[in-house]
């Protein structure tokens, strides 16, 4: 009788603590969004879908899309004596690996843009961008439904990723494909990817001709996907994190880059970045989510913008530059907090900011620039709790979204209008004449194009490709931004499951399946740890489930929940996300104030 007593008073005083804290901001707490709002839940679904439409090889069949189809299969094909930048000896080891054979499998991944060139180093910088967005917020894809799609791209990424790098014996990097097709050979040729039969040339690295913004950039998408996939698939992301870490030695050993196929496409301006990038993201994976004690960085902040002493940068996060996300996350995973939260703020200021009246386009393709600045507010607002910044971040995401004197929104398909005169081949094959301007036959579902410039010129052309075309870093910045606005400010989760059902562009009914890869059929505790307020997932509903919800609310990086422990713990209204008041209700319904859980004891899906 005194053990439970004692219970009930702690319980009483978690219940107004918790009341006490719902309005604290907390990413995590989902609020209601304003009448002027964007839907930040449809755009986040709806984006997904541009990976499918860049999709690439034997796969594309199966994605979400009735308008594309397998293209670009005979990759598989490669000749590996036409092969670019392969030493004699790596060309012999990767042809002894393949049983002998003169070609080689680089099929698969995802093309870049509206081309069809194929770069590891932007597909690294895109998918790292994904894989990010969903550590950092994962409320934004469960309550979204998102996470299987998400998964499905992430491992389409990561298994291109490793199956153009080829291990030694003591699983060093031999050699690794960083582009497949030219400039010349792809840009010559506007047709859909389904019907090309052009060379595809296909450009190595290895140590004698080494690629380390390509591996650095590999070995960060492989490392924070293997995050991703740790609870639903421990086996891939094993493997994951074995060649992420190959390639991040390779790239520590070997800091010099090539431009051999390149030309002036994606020259990267430094390497230093994408090592620093890659090696902070192994150490992440190493832990499970979480730097080890003993981390020290090889690259640290020496003053504003300025890495070891003499690495000035201060660009925005984007494919060339990533050393403002390397800041935003040593700060977000409590490295050094307060130096790299002021480095963050330093960064933001420097490119300009974020205010709620003017939207900062820098560069063409401006919209890609514009996220990665949304990016650090969000993750200022997370930290500091400075929600101004976070308004900013709205303000500019309203602005792509459409509203701007063009009424237009610039992701594709979301909205009541939005530009048609893309430059993607795809969906927008017209003639065959690169010199048409024509409207899409498809609209391609959740695309990012350029947008307007700093003058807030915007040309509806296809062939103004700084303004119409998409590119797999833009989607990739835009998902760090919308997921970080749909986990603060919410939105309708249906809005996206109408558009989609009515769009002759999607595949009806189709479903990417289970966030988890596994096949294995559920056990008996798994099943009863299904229960609305069994967060521990131990069967039953008791304290313990409060303080893991209270716990996660105060720092979800360090302690996270499972994909199904999220979803027992989303008891106030499933799918608007986890905040205090489902540590209220819980705690109620254990007091007894509650009969059940709002919305019934035990879980229906």
């Amino acid at each position: 009788m005194k053990r439970k007593s004692i219970a009930k008073r702690l319980l009483t005083a978690l219940v107004s603590t918790a009341v006490m804290t719902a309005s604290l901001p907390f990413a995590a707490a989902v609020t209601s969004s304003a009448a002027s709002d964007q839907n930040y839940s449809e755009a986040l679904e709806l984006s997904l879908y541009f990976y499918d439409a860049n999709q690439c090889g034997s796969g594309v069949d199966g994605n979400g899309l009735t308008w594309r189809g397998d293209c670009h299969t005979y990759d598989s094909k490669a000749s590996l004596n036409s092969a670019q930048g392969l030493s004699g000896s790596s060309s012999s080891a990767i042809k002894s690996q393949n049983g002998g054979s003169d070609t080689v499998d680089v099929s698969g991944g995802y093309h870049d843009a509206g081309d069809h060139i194929k770069f590891s180093m932007t597909m690294g910088f895109s998918c790292t961008s994904l894989a990010w967005s969903y550590f950092t917020y994962p409320q934004a894809y469960q309550k979204t439904g998102s996470e299987a799609h998400l998964k499905y791209i992430l491992k389409n990424f990561c298994d291109y990723f490793m199956k153009v790098t080829y291990l030694d014996s003591n699983s060093d990097v031999i050699a690794f494909c960083y582009q497949v097709a030219s400039e010349g050979e792809d840009h010559s040729v506007w047709s859909s990817p389904e019907v090309q039969t052009m060379n595809r040339t296909t450009y190595w690295a290895d140590a004698s001709h080494p690629s380390a913004d390509a591996a650095g950039e590999m070995a960060s998408a492989l490392a924070s996907s293997s995050l991703a996939f740790k609870s639903s698939d421990p086996t891939y992301a094993a493997k994951c994190l074995k060649y992420a870490k190959a390639l991040q030695k390779f790239a520590a050993q070997h800091p010099q880059k090539t431009d051999d196929g390149v030309g002036s496409m994606y020259s990267s301006s430094s390497q230093k970045d994408d090592i620093a990038w890659s090696e902070l993201w192994c150490a992440l994976a190493d832990g499970g989510g979480k730097l080890p004690s003993s981390y020290t960085p090889t690259y640290k902040i020496t003053g504003n913008a300025c890495y070891n002493g003499s690495d000035y940068d201060g660009y925005i996060y984007s494919w060339d530059k990533v050393w403002s996300g390397y800041a935003a996350l040593l700060a977000e995973v409590g490295y050094d907090k307060s130096t790299y939260i002021n480095e963050v703020k330093y960064e933001l200021n420097n490119q300009g900011g974020l205010t709620t009246s003017k939207y900062n386009a820098a560069g063409w393709g401006a919209s890609r620039y514009n996220c990665g600045l949304q990016m650090m507010a969000l993750h200022l607002a997370d930290l500091t709790g400075d929600v101004s910044t976070a308004e900013g971040a709205k303000y500019q995401m309203n602005y792509i979204l459409g509203d701007n004197p063009l009424n237009m929104s610039f992701l594709i398909g979301y909205g009541k209008a939005w530009p048609t005169r893309i430059h993607h081949r795809a969906a927008n094959p017209g003639t065959g004449d690169a010199n048409a301007n024509t409207s899409a036959k498809y609209t391609a579902y959740g695309t990012l194009i350029g947008g307007p410039d700093s003058n807030g010129t915007y040309n509806d052309s296809q062939n103004a490709y700084q303004f119409t075309e998409p590119a797999l870093d833009y989607n990739g910045c835009f998902a760090l931004a919308i997921s970080g606005l749909c986990a603060r400010y919410g939105g309708d989760t249906t809005t996206a499951k109408t558009v989609l059902a009515n769009a002759p562009e999607i595949k009806k009914n189709f479903s990417y399946g289970s966030s988890s890869s596994s096949t294995t059929e559920p056990t008996t505790s798994q099943q009863t740890a299904a229960k609305y307020g069994d967060v521990n997932e131990d069967g039953g509903v008791d304290i313990s489930d409060v303080v893991k919800v209270r716990r996660y609310l105060i720092n979800q990086n360090k302690y996270p929940l499972s994909e199904q422990a999220a979803k027992n713990a989303d008891v106030q209204s499933p799918g608007s996300g986890i905040s205090a008041q489902d540590a209220v209700a819980i705690q109620q319904y254990i007091l007894g104030t509650l009969t059940s859980l709002p919305c019934g004891d035990d879980r229906k899906d």
